[in-house]
């Protein structure tokens, strides 16, 4: 173990400088200012705000929660310490050192999860060239190193996304082979998975997805609750000091932020296409930055309005559904677009910007072919598990339910940039896939060339 352990970290380490490098080289070249009205604008000048002390404010200085509160703080805690530093005016190229590095930790962590993942399908050797594939589609997948250059929070995101699968599918592997108490790095998935749902709490979908897989595999219904709990733990712990927060200064209960209304309604209105609009009918005369009480009587009407139409119109949620996922799904030049602030700053020749999303694009569709062929080894050794594989049901139930998430909001692009650990993992299973399959189809007594560790015990058993 301790072998396996020390190569882990090599690998682990060799792709996250890989992953760093990269997207440090792209942010000194590509860093830019942000323009026009956008979420960018909005960052910087919530960021400005927290580092001058006063606070998560709207552009009219009124206490807000309209936005989760991760990365707005993240970005503050930043823009201060450029502050000290002389470095006032040059957030966009502090926070894009910053998350090249959390670029790095992405892929770092997924090398981890993804070396587990292969584990449960076969020897070392196929385990480790799991690890590094995954990892390795992290560290060069085009969109990703765009992000690291933008003022959004994709970067932060996937990183204690990725932080917190590898923790977790660690500790479920652990807890299944000693049937112990929940091991330590099970309060690092917990607390990764709080820091993740304080940037997008579209993470939250996690929990059911890991209760539904420890009830597939059968686990132990003392170790499945006590394993929850911590998960719940954790994230609570990490919430209390922004609802304590919202409390004193917005006096009511908002656990995270008050744009859930509108996103639903976004999604649910009459004309609905799927895609991102602003429609009329989400229109109540107020707006987050009028005020606390303006903030959450909108929230709470865009809700309502988005459920009267949902449940009026039952009959075209199917076909809304599907055209949502076209739309978040159909290709990826998303990280151009904010790069260029989203046609406010076309400072790219036309040429250049034409190539650049055909090998985005391009990139996609290799990425996610992969990924659909490791979603089916993945989903094939699960069921000749007969789902007695935690490890396996968890990846396989949470990379579903993240994937689905658009269909309760919207289609967008941005979307499906927050499951790409996942995909990532999926995507290094494919990459192997023809040599999983041929470890499969070898009878029985033939010795393997390739074995060199057993592999790992059935949890079942």
């Amino acid at each position: 173990m301790a072998l396996r352990d020390s190569a882990l970290r090599r690998d682990a380490l060799r792709v996250a400088v890989v992953a760093t490098a990269l997207r440090v080289l792209w942010v000194i070249v590509m860093h830019r200012p942000p323009r026009g009205l956008s979420d960018p604008v909005l960052y910087r000048r919530f960021a400005r705000d927290i580092a001058d002390g006063n606070g998560y404010v709207s552009f009219l200085g009124e206490p807000t929660a309209y936005y989760p509160p991760g990365y707005p703080y993240f970005l503050g805690a930043l823009q201060r310490l450029a502050d000290l530093v002389g470095l006032d005016r040059s957030l966009p190229l502090v926070a894009g050192l910053a998350q090249a590095m959390l670029g790095g930790v992405a892929a770092g962590a997924v090398v981890v999860a993804g070396r587990e993942l292969g584990r449960r399908l076969g020897d070392e050797r196929l385990a480790r060239g799991a690890g590094l594939a995954a990892g390795s589609v992290m560290a060069l997948w085009p969109n990703l190193i765009l992000y690291s250059g933008v003022l959004l929070s994709e970067s932060l995101f996937i990183a204690c996304l990725s932080v917190f699968v590898a923790a977790l599918v660690r500790s479920l592997a652990m807890r299944s082979s000693s049937g112990r108490r929940p091991p330590l790095v099970l309060f690092v998935a917990a607390a990764s998975l709080g820091a993740a749902t304080l940037v997008r709490p579209q993470v939250l979908v996690a929990l059911p997805a890991i209760a539904v897989a420890m009830i597939v595999a059968r686990c132990p219904w003392r170790n499945a609750l006590a394993d929850l709990a911590v998960l719940c733990l954790g994230l609570l712990l990490v919430l209390c000091p922004w609802i304590i927060r919202n409390a004193v200064v917005l006096d009511a209960f908002v656990p995270l932020s008050n744009n859930g209304g509108d996103n639903l309604c976004v999604g649910f209105h009459p004309g609905a296409n799927g895609r991102f609009q602003v429609p009329r009918y989400c229109d109540t005369g107020e707006f987050y930055i009028d005020g606390p009480a303006a903030e959450l009587r909108r929230n709470r009407e865009t809700a309502r309005r988005a459920r009267r139409w949902a449940t009026t119109h039952l009959g075209a949620l199917p076909g809304l559904s599907m055209r949502k996922l076209w739309h978040t799904y159909e290709g990826e030049d998303d990280g151009l677009r904010a790069l260029e602030s989203y046609e406010k700053d076309l400072f790219l020749p036309r040429g250049l910007r034409s190539a650049a999303k055909v090998g985005l694009n391009l990139s996609y569709l290799l990425i996610m072919a992969l990924a659909l062929v490791g979603a089916g080894v993945a989903s094939y050794a699960l069921w000749r598990r007969r789902g007695r594989d935690v490890v396996l049901a968890s990846l396989v139930l949470m990379t579903a339910a993240s994937a689905a998430v658009p269909v309760v909001v919207f289609g967008d692009p941005r979307f499906k940039v927050a499951s790409t650990p996942l995909f990532a993992l999926a995507a290094g299973l494919g990459v192997l896939s023809r040599r999983w399959w041929g470890s499969t189809r070898r009878p029985k007594g033939e010795p393997s060339s390739r074995q060199e560790q057993p592999a790992m015990p059935d949890p079942s058993r």
